[in-house]
């Protein structure tokens, strides 16, 4: 019953809501608002959370998709006519960067979509239907556990995340859900299926969605309405979801050995300030040292918990946050919570007031720890000393923040500003290839002008401004394949760009579509 009880809370709010089992079936082969992509530990699976924002379905679903079909349906970028000899359809020729029969005919597979359509869509290839590629998991050895390609969750999902356990052998899909107020975990096959209790209508059973129990905690706590943004540590221990509405940060807490009936539970939730409007969150790194740490105290050697850390930005406030965990093992019973360990001003913008996403990237300290020797304690600790860089997407004015992290507390400290299109909303660290090898570039989304900026900093430069269709959002880097998966959450479907300067003709353009676009109802 205390599912229902939160379904009709929101029903007050929202007309058109449906009770359980009501309304029309959310269809397993469709892409409907996106918000959330993951990839799996394999890079094998692309994994798309669709959020029925209109209602038009009685919940949301994950879909789970075959990224060598995908990409096996894209046009095969070139440069020279020997790269397109294993081209698809006999393709020999090398046309503006896409391998061609005949120079002039279209390398596109699925044939080239009219010129009219280009200007909100732009993809020259016409759509590849997702039940083409939703992962085949017959045959695969999965087991009876019940895993499946697509699963049911409830509506206005907002963000997905994957995690593997310690020893790299599980893995998992976590979803926070604004519809019932909680977070979706579910477990991750070697080969892409998806697992969540659900039953004979797919839906994610109680037991896999977590934070709307109080039982979970001794603090008779619930996550808080309008969870939005989701971080988690390396392996899941600490999860951290943002709540715009009541200004707080839910703490999940997964046990540490992972087991198929026992997920991420809500410990704890941080009262910041309502009047401050909680928007992204990202879990700072362990270093080395730290990581080598948080070993032996799992192994019982000795030493204290490992102290985990997390920046969170405002839409209503000019500056970001720190929160620290901590285990609070004297109690007799482990009572974990967070920690409110102050702000740092944003103060390189004129207002800096309405920040979104945050990520950080400790490439540099990396760099410094392949440099130390097993053993060389001291070359660690310094290694450990070098700052993080922070990015922030700004609306106020529209721009990205560029910052580092003072060590060893980590406070952050903002000293470049970028100048940006309308709408800001997310920012993604990954690596692309280069003929230099693979070198990092920071991903700014802006949802409204429809761009996502290219930002390299090793250059400290704009590379990059790719045109998108309307409503970038959920995005994920596809370092392997040089590829770029965008979820268009207006038209309701995923971009594939190309993402690999070994082929200079197609940087940035947008190779193909899943999934057919859907303008929104209010909109027909």
């Amino acid at each position: 019953m205390r599912r229902l009880h939160h379904l009709v809370v929101s029903c007050v709010l929202l007309s058109g809501c449906f009770g359980p089992g009501e309304g029309v079936e959310v269809p397993a082969d469709e892409i409907y608002f996106p918000v959330g992509l993951a990839l799996d530990r394999s890079k094998l699976h692309l994994f798309v959370v669709s959020s029925d924002f209109d209602l038009q379905y009685n919940g949301g679903a994950i879909q789970s998709y075959d990224v060598e079909a995908l990409v096996a349906a894209l046009p095969k970028r070139c440069v020279t006519d020997a790269e397109c000899v294993d081209a698809p359809r006999d393709a020999r020729r090398c046309d503006s960067g896409l391998c061609v029969v005949n120079l002039g005919d279209s390398p596109c597979l699925q044939g080239d979509r009219a010129d009219a359509d280009r200007l909100l869509y732009p993809a020259r290839c016409n759509s590849i239907q997702p039940k083409t590629v939703l992962t085949d998991l017959r045959d695969t050895g999965d087991g009876p556990r019940g895993f499946t390609s697509v699963v049911k969750t409830g509506a206005f999902a907002t963000d997905a995340i994957v995690r593997s356990d310690r020893t790299q052998t599980a893995q998992r899909l976590l979803v926070p859900v604004r519809g019932d107020a909680t977070l979706h975990w579910l477990d991750v096959s070697d080969h892409g299926g998806l697992f969540c209790g659900q039953g004979s209508n797919g839906s994610c059973d109680d037991l896999h969605r977590a934070g709307d129990d109080p039982a979970e905690n001794d603090r008779d706590l619930v996550m808080g309405p309008e969870p939005f943004a989701i971080d988690a540590t390396e392996n899941a221990d600490n999860i951290v979801v943002t709540n715009q509405t009541t200004g707080t940060a839910s703490l999940f807490v997964t046990d540490s050995e992972w087991s198929p009936t026992v997920g991420p539970r809500l410990k704890f939730a941080l009262g910041i300030d309502s009047r401050l409007r909680p928007a992204g969150v990202t879990a700072l790194p362990l270093s080395a040292t730290e990581t080598a740490g948080k070993v032996a105290y799992e192994s019982g050697q000795g030493g204290p918990p490992p102290a985990y850390t997390f920046m969170m930005t405002f839409t209503n406030n000019a500056q970001v946050r720190m929160f620290r965990y901590a285990a609070d093992e004297a109690s007799t019973a482990a009572r974990p919570y967070l920690v409110d360990g102050g702000g740092a001003s944003v103060s390189a913008n004129s207002v800096g007031s309405d920040s979104r996403g945050i990520a950080v990237d400790d490439s540099a300290r990396k760099d410094a720890e392949k440099d130390c020797v097993a053993g060389d304690d001291a070359c660690f600790s310094q290694a450990a000393l070098v700052p993080l860089d922070v990015y922030v997407a700004n609306r106020s004015p529209s721009s990205l923040l560029i910052g580092r992290t003072i060590p060893p507390q980590q406070y952050p400290y903002f000293y470049q500003t970028l100048p940006l299109t309308t709408g800001p909303s997310r920012v993604v660290i990954g690596k692309v290839n280069t003929p230099n090898g693979e070198e990092t570039r920071v991903f700014v989304v802006c949802f409204e002008s429809r761009r996502i900026f290219v930002y390299d900093p090793k250059r400290s430069r704009i590379e990059a401004e790719i045109l998108t269709g309307r409503g970038p959002h959920a995005v994920v880097v596809d370092t392997e394949r040089g590829l770029l998966y965008v979820g268009h959450f207006t038209d309701s479907y995923i971009g594939v760009y190309s993402l690999d300067l070994a082929f200079p003709d197609t940087y940035g353009t947008m190779l193909g579509m899943l999934g057919s676009p859907k303008a929104p109802r209010s909109s027909k």
